[in-house]
């Protein structure tokens, strides 16, 4: 049952709800509603009366006066997401981060900048947060390329790759916290492991950490966009706690909004319903014996059928399921056969961010011995696919179910050609990175061999005779564009990467230095074509940048502009003078006009310039993923210093050398 229950009479924004306290000790509901307006509800006082108040419901009018400005700061790349909190590598005062445009920005109290970094996308998640025990908060983000990462200074503490834009971060106890993603998909991670995650057709709107049934652990609260809102264990994802709202969730909140001492859980819809319930409330929300004695029923029942299936078919539940995994004109191929005497009905095939939905079901038009199944992962990442699989004889009507989950590597989208000397040097120019670690090939071999889809009995071998003994070559072909790339490894610990998609030599850097455990290492790098993109996208930048300076100039004279015709225009008026009038009219309309045209002409090359900050700070990102530590800290700082200077040179000299 919920604590209280009021309604604000108003449709509110998806996402634009807060609590606070604006005379220090009162909470307050804080939302954006459709007309454009900002509502703050109060139910214990009035601190600032106003004619426009309504005693009935305590809904307030927001005046200036509870507002005090004390940071102004403009950040080239924008702001899309922004929190509040105390950084572990930083001082012991809390700062602000500013999610942006492919980049973080992190100002202090004075509004100085005393951190900043690029990230692969545009990042619309921030959490500070100690995910890793150590007493210190890490910075966590989430971003629109699916990526989680955890920033510890300059390093990348750890990322992994969800199916979607993360949307949403929430610390739990512990070293819990909860995630959501664009698809419908929320979860928690406990510090690198993933305890759970569950997915529905409907939209996440807000998730927070609140103890629903009092155990003193928090639950992950979830409100959809369908107005359920559930709450979950963190430990095992089982629910403890569900209500079902009229309309949309548009937020959640946490407040003390009864003064009782504990905070409550604030939930509220798009009309303006708002529900607040208090520590123990998922008690109330108990199923009734009868629905768990209807659900053991129905259990008795399906093992009822399963054992005269079993009694009528000895024979084929002996039976094995074979699999078999290979890579192959353009995709992953998993074949699954059934044994002697059995047929495959059906497959069921779940691989997150590899299909439409997730789910990939196939039925054959024939029963058959054996099905084959084409994979895709469009990125390079360790994919999961869980399978079930139903298996009978022809005209059965109960099937046996096999389930079986099996780990795609990273580089499952490359297939190794076996004799490496048949590709012409032609096709692979000089692009390329070449790294330097103290390691023997064969433990690189090891490490290709766990990372690629090989044959059976089939390993990435060192020559050991002839004029390459004690080197390492393998050639691959990208799956997905057919494009060749060359893995060349020396005795001395030289390894030459030849490709021209650095995105790839990034992956396998990135790879190689976590399988060997390197916290620093540098890199040579030469993408001729990314240079070009690079230097381009700068020069353009240049350009856009002076075109916003003479932009804001005449918007500035053609507003001095406007002002002195529009008091030119009132004295005409007064006047009388309706001849004056009627000309500063005319000159009045040709001003506005010019300056309609001159905020369209802005509002395109802010587009252009936005897109090219993105560009430019994808592309540090890439200079900086082909180094690991100091180095690639040291590359996106050199790289900002050029952007900032327009130095086309100074730039590809850093992605070239770090």
């Amino acid at each position: 049952m919920a604590a209280f229950s009021l309604q604000l009479e108003r449709k509110v924004e998806s996402g634009l709800v807060a609590c606070g306290k604006f005379d220090g000790s009162h909470a307050c509901i804080v939302v954006a509603t459709s007309g454009g307006n900002i509502l703050v509800h109060s139910p214990h006082r009035r601190p600032l009366p106003d004619p426009d108040d309504d005693p009935k419901t305590g809904r307030l009018a927001w005046t200036g006066e509870l507002a005090e400005l004390r940071i102004g700061k403009q950040v080239s790349d924008g702001a899309y997401t922004i929190t509040v909190g105390k950084l572990g590598w930083l001082t012991d005062r809390s700062v602000v981060v500013i999610g942006g445009n492919c980049s973080v920005t992190v100002l202090d109290a004075s509004g100085t900048e005393v951190f900043w970094t690029v990230t692969g996308d545009v990042v619309v998640s921030l959490m500070i947060f100690d995910f890793d025990g150590d007493g210190a908060n890490e910075l966590i983000l989430g971003s629109v390329d699916f990526e989680i990462r955890a920033l510890k200074g300059d390093s990348v503490a750890w990322d992994v790759k969800e199916t979607a834009p993360v949307t949403a971060l929430v610390a739990l106890s512990g070293c819990q916290f909860g995630y959501a993603v664009g698809n419908g998909t929320v979860g928690v991670y406990e510090m690198r492991q993933r305890l759970w995650r569950v997915k529905s057709k409907h939209r996440v709107v807000a998730i927070r950490g609140y103890d629903v049934n009092g155990d003193g652990t928090e639950e992950l609260v979830t409100g959809w966009s369908s107005g359920k809102v559930d709450a979950r264990v963190p430990a095992t994802g089982e629910v403890v706690f569900r209500v079902q709202l009229s309309a949309a969730v548009v937020g959640i909140a946490r407040a003390d909004y009864r003064r009782t001492g504990r905070p409550d859980l604030v939930v509220v819809s798009a009309t303006g319903e708002v529900r607040g319930f208090g520590p123990g409330a998922a008690s109330s929300e108990a199923s009734e014996p009868g629905d768990k004695m209807r659900e053991l029923l129905a259990k008795k029942q399906a093992l009822i059928a399963e054992m005269r299936h079993r009694a009528a078919n000895p024979g084929s539940f002996a039976s094995r399921l074979a699999v078999e995994v290979s890579c192959g004109d353009g995709a992953v191929r998993m074949a699954l056969a059934a044994g002697p005497g059995l047929l495959v009905h059906c497959a069921i095939v779940f691989a997150e961010g590899v299909f439409d939905g997730e789910t990939l079901v196939d039925r054959p038009s024939r029963p058959c011995g054996q099905i084959e199944i084409e994979l895709r992962p469009p990125k390079d990442t360790p994919v999961d696919v869980h399978v079930k699989v139903c298996v009978g004889p022809m005209g059965a009507d109960l099937l046996q179910v096999f389930e079986l989950t099996r780990q795609l590597p990273r580089f499952c989208m490359y297939e190794r050609i076996e004799k490496p000397i048949d590709v012409e040097d032609a096709l692979l120019d000089e692009s390329g990175v070449t790294i330097e670690v103290a390691e023997r090939p064969q433990r690189v071999a090891i490490w290709l061999g766990q990372n690629l889809i090989l044959p059976e009995e089939t390993e990435v071998e060192v020559a050991e005779v002839g004029p390459t003994a004690g080197t390492l070559n393998v050639c691959l072909r990208g799956l997905r564009d057919g494009k060749l790339h060359r893995l060349e490894a020396t005795s001395g610990g030289k390894i030459r990467l030849r490709t021209k998609d650095s995105n790839f030599a990034g992956e396998i850097v990135q790879s190689l230095a976590s399988y060997l455990g390197l916290g620093e290492l540098g890199a040579e790098a030469n993408f001729p074509e990314d240079e070009k993109l690079m230097t381009e996208a700068l020069e353009r930048l240049t350009g856009l940048r002076e075109t916003e300076i003479r932009l804001r100039a005449g918007e500035a004279r053609g507003a001095a502009m406007l002002r002195n015709l529009l008091v030119r225009t009132e004295d005409a008026r007064i006047l009388g003078d309706a001849k004056n009038a009627k000309t500063r009219l005319a000159q009045l309309r040709a001003v506005n006009g010019d300056l309609i045209r001159d905020h369209e002409i802005g509002a395109n090359s802010y587009r252009d310039l936005v897109r090219t900050l993105k560009e430019l700070n994808a592309a540090v990102q890439r200079i900086a993923r082909l180094r690991v530590g100091k180095a690639a800290a040291n590359a996106i700082a050199k790289c900002r210093s050029a952007i900032r200077d327009g130095d086309t040179r100074a730039l590809v000299a850093v992605a070239r050398q770090g």
